[in-house]
């Protein structure tokens, strides 16, 4: 099928730099050089692009809508349970966070285009921005302090997204799709832009260790259960409650909101020093799982789909 051909290349690219690390070619701690050029350069070129040759409907902004509030339903269920499992208050902080916010982009984009083509990787980056970037970056610190003892500052958060290149990117996008750009221009922002995906997840695979996974492994399977199968499940629950029309754009929402953790995330958990080898598990393994929801789920949508 040919969902399996973004499947394998992004399980290519991620044991590539596994391999990479494994083999000493590089170290794990180089991942961040290369995820610093990816957030830096090549994902603010990629979110311009895209954004600005995006057929924009108000319709997105309903899918957007379903999906943020599928994944926190799903990361509050997650917590009840974690709860109900007696885990500890950072391992619950950590199961939210790590439920409710997917790898959108950097797994999204690949399975998206090769499922449906480029031309949905604009809805895919939309739906990156405003259904999981923009509530992880506003939420998340409020989050993080009920496991710990940190201070928040709102405004402090506020000025730091609006630093962040990609939302630089976003907000150019939308605001220069008034002005007619020439096309020469778009030359060297795609070539940069197509490097995105591939060393980002060639870092992620730099970056993954299943030293700790076993410590983990009761949380990490609540985690990637609850993200890869009860959220999309909640998703179409929501839209056929309340009879949004089903077209591609609804199922490439619905596939986002089935992606495995976001890598983010789970860098915020670490340094927050909360649950660690639950990130690294839910990460490592949610992706490893994706091979296998990801064709099941577009397989369900299939026969939903009349």
């Amino acid at each position: 099928m040919f969902i399996f051909n973004p499947l394998f290349t992004i399980f290519s690219l991620l044991f590539a730099g596994y391999i990479a690390k494994r083999s000493n070619i590089l170290r794990q701690k180089q991942s961040r050089m290369f995820l610093d050029f990816v957030i830096i350069f090549a994902l603010p070129c990629l979110v311009f692009d895209k954004i600005y040759h995006l057929d924009f409907k108000t319709s997105l902004l309903l899918l957007v809508g379903i999906g943020c509030i599928s994944c926190l339903i799903a990361g509050v269920f997650a917590v009840i349970l974690g709860y109900i499992l007696k885990f500890s208050k950072a391992t619950l902080v950590s199961i939210f966070l790590l439920t409710s916010f997917g790898n959108t982009l950097f797994v999204g984009i690949p399975i998206i285009a090769g499922i449906y083509g480029e031309s949905f990787i604009g809805e895919a980056i939309f739906y990156d921005a405003l259904a999981t970037a923009l509530p992880m970056l506003l939420l998340s610190p409020f989050i993080l302090a009920l496991g710990t003892h940190q201070k928040i500052n709102f405004w402090e958060n506020i000025k730091k997204i609006m630093k962040f290149p990609p939302f630089i990117a976003l907000a150019l996008g939308f605001l220069l799709r008034l002005f007619p750009i020439p096309d020469f221009i778009f030359s060297p922002i795609e070539i940069f832009g197509s490097t995105a995906t591939p060393i980002a997840l060639f870092s992620i695979g730099l970056g993954l260790s299943f030293n700790a996974i076993m410590a983990s492994y009761k949380s990490a399977m609540l985690v990637i259960f609850c993200k890869t199968v009860f959220a999309p499940f909640i998703f179409i629950v929501l839209a056929m409650i309340i009879n949004i029309e089903f077209n591609t754009a609804t199922k490439v929402a619905i596939l986002e909101s089935a992606m495995p953790t976001m890598t983010l995330a789970g860098a915020i958990i670490m340094k927050a020093k909360l649950d660690s080898n639950l990130a690294i598990s839910s990460i490592a393994f949610g992706i490893l799982f994706s091979l296998l929801s990801i064709p099941f789920l577009n397989y369900i949508l299939s026969i939903l789909w009349i």
